[in-house]
């Protein structure tokens, strides 16, 4: 045979082999193995074939192209399954192999999130021993799964049946925790179990102090903390001991021991102590944080959460109870955190016009006289959150402004005039001085599920100064109907009263408090803190006082000086704005006011003579316009301004 047939032989029988078989590269798409899965909650990986998920609601999700997805789950169990965010379907008493896609999906890229029903006798039938089993997603011929696009923020739930969800509808899934956790967009876990209490109690309370670091409910082995940390921890725990004899004194040092093994679990964790609902161990909770003197572990009050009708059975909330509970807590932990949620009181689309204090990014509080927010926001209804009883005047799309008094918890907005898809908000606070002793704090606007907001603000701002008479005291409305609050609205502007009843120019021996000296401060009493005059500048400021240093014998010298020296500080503030001097409607002090104006020789500063503004008939006593005075004044000011 020649050499060419034995090498045409030779290539033939090389074509001829059988192909070898591919290598794999890594993992296969959607088992346990693959990195592009993640596990929420303390999940037992101990068996490579099967992880089981402990605790509360632990759940996996993942990524994925194609149009089917079947998981795979060794023990009877009942599952709850979202598809791209959509509604949870439950797959009740299923085991081996479960369809979750039985109508199929658009060719593409889908989320899916797989949680568990546990924690209930019903699927789990030698509960509390695991029965979250999973043993990985089938998807797909060809198809892959992709990572996480960015990691999300963790919190970690801690408490008993309330915190499980006990009694509402879908348990876990309808439980404050994980609706505080869906309206953050983050991440949790839920170490919480029915009946437990704080204080271990054997064989009559599960303690959740003994059990906080154990993988699984009644455990042996440790977690693994290094496997996850969380951003911040909630605890709501409590409700139970008081029914076991738990002194308080026990419970205290109790709760001072989880919140110090919390925070060596989750060294950066901002952690929360939730007051009990049903207030037991109030106090104790209260010193306990005060006892671990950490800045970054918070009490939470829950009053005026929840009413009686919120409760399934006087203890355990109903569905409606749980999203309240979230509506609350969700600004709070969103604020601490840094996080933009809509309608909290960090929301950037939210506008604070006056001098907020907003050292309590959970809660802002309304200081000095007509301070208000302003916003836009989507969707049909809307609520504002407030901590105590207070008087609120709400503006909707424009609308005439609404009194609310003595309003309290989460209260309803007014319905918008128009069905159209943005609505603009204006919440006025009455002023908290004099006789009136309100809570003027802002915990947030309850929005629809989707709802956005948007900014709605002017940028001009007009600062008005001065005592009851710019307050509006005596007006119908006090601030609202002031010709501070008047004139601003009628140029477009927005509009900060910096006034007290009784106050006078210079402080005087007698009590009368020097506005000379308190608007520099954050509130009108004297150990307010000092204003940080970075957070606005106004365009103009008016100033009008003097009325009050007459009554309390102010010296005509001294009040000159004394002004002089206020127009100066004034100006350093606010380097920019245009200053309106104005004349007491009184006729008192006017040639020292007019002269310290002259003195300060600022081309921006001047004074207006008010003579004449003022009829008879414009006020309710000598001194105090009504509403027809206070419109009057504004009509000779606006233009000026």
């Amino acid at each position: 045979m020649s050499i060419l047939k034995r090498l045409a032989i030779l290539v033939l029988a090389v074509l001829l082999l059988p192909a070898a078989p591919a290598v794999a590269h890594g993992p296969a798409p959607g088992s346990l193995a693959d990195p592009n899965l993640h596990f929420a909650g303390r999940w037992d990986t101990g068996d490579p074939g099967t992880y089981v998920g402990n605790w509360g609601a632990p759940y996996v999700t993942a990524t994925f192209t194609g149009s089917t997805l079947t998981a795979r789950v060794r023990d009877t169990v009942s599952l709850y399954v979202s598809i791209d965010g959509g509604a949870d379907t439950l797959h009740e008493n299923v085991r081996g192999a479960v369809d979750l896609t039985p109508a199929r999906l658009r060719p593409g890229v889908h989320t899916v999130r797989l949680s568990y029903r546990t924690g209930d006798v019903p699927s789990c039938a030698t509960w509390p021993a695991p029965c979250a089993t999973f043993q990985g997603f089938v998807l797909g011929r060809g198809e892959r799964t992709l990572p996480r696009r960015n990691p999300r923020t963790l919190v970690e739930f801690v408490g008993d049946s309330i915190t499980v969800g006990a009694l509402s509808s879908r348990n876990s899934l309808t439980s404050y925790a994980w609706q505080t956790g869906e309206r953050l967009g983050a991440d949790r876990t839920n170490i919480a179990r029915s009946g437990a209490c704080l204080v271990d109690i054997p064989g009559t309370c599960f303690g959740i102090g003994a059990n906080y670091r154990k993988q699984a409910i009644a455990g042996t082995v440790d977690w693994d903390f290094s496997r996850y940390r969380a951003d911040a921890v909630v605890i709501n725990l409590g409700t139970n001991d008081a029914g076991r004899g738990v002194s308080g004194a026990d419970f205290q040092a109790a709760y001072e021991r989880l919140l110090r093994e919390v925070r060596a679990a989750h060294p950066s964790a901002h952690v929360f102590a939730l007051e009990t609902l049903r207030r037991r161990y109030v106090a104790e909770t209260q010193a306990a944080v005060r006892a671990v003197a950490d800045p970054r572990v918070h009490w939470v009050s829950t009053e005026g959460w929840l009413a009686e009708a919120d409760y399934v059975d006087g203890g355990h909330p109903t569905d409606a109870g749980h999203a309240k509970i979230a509506e609350r807590l969700a600004p709070v932990v969103a604020g601490h955190l840094g996080l933009r949620l809509a309608g909290a009181p960090t929301d950037p689309n939210l506008t604070f016009t006056g001098r907020w204090d907003t050292s309590d990014p959970a809660t802002y509080r309304a200081n000095w006289a007509g301070s208000y927010l302003t916003t836009r926001y989507s969707g049909a209804t809307a609520a504002l959150l407030l901590r105590g009883t207070i008087d609120v005047w709400v503006s909707v799309d424009g609308g005439p402004d609404q009194l609310l008094a003595g309003v309290s918890g989460r209260v309803g907005l007014p319905s918008p005039p128009s069905a159209r898809p943005w609505h603009t908000l204006r919440v006025a606070y009455r002023n908290v001085d004099g006789s009136y002793r309100g809570d003027a704090a802002f915990q947030g606007l309850a929005l629809e599920p989707g709802a956005r907001t948007a900014p709605w603000t002017s940028r001009r701002l007009i600062e008005f100064v001065g005592d009851s008479i710019t307050r509006g005291s005596t007006s119908s409305m006090t601030t609202l109907t002031s010709y501070g609050w008047l004139a601003g609205e009628r140029l477009g502007a927005r509009h900060t009263h910096i006034a007290y009843g009784g106050g006078c120019l210079i402080s005087a021996a007698d009590g009368c408090a020097g506005m000379r000296e308190r608007y520099f401060r954050s509130g009108f009493a004297a150990d307010s803190p000092p204003w940080d005059f970075s957070r606005y500048h106004a365009d103009a400021v008016v100033i009008n006082l003097g009325t009050n240093d007459l009554s309390h014998r102010v010296p005509a010298a001294d009040f000159q000086a004394g002004y002089v020296r206020f127009l100066r500080d004034v100006r350093a503030v606010h380097p920019r704005a245009k200053i309106l001097v104005l004349g007491t409607f009184a006729g008192r002090y006017l040639p020292e006011t007019e002269a310290a104006v002259a003195l300060v020789n600022d081309p921006r500063t001047s004074f207006v003579d008010t003579t004449g503004w003022l009829p008879p008939e414009g006020l309710t006593d000598r001194v105090h316009p009504n509403d027809l005075g206070h419109r009057l004044i504004a009509d000779r000011l606006t233009p000026l301004l």
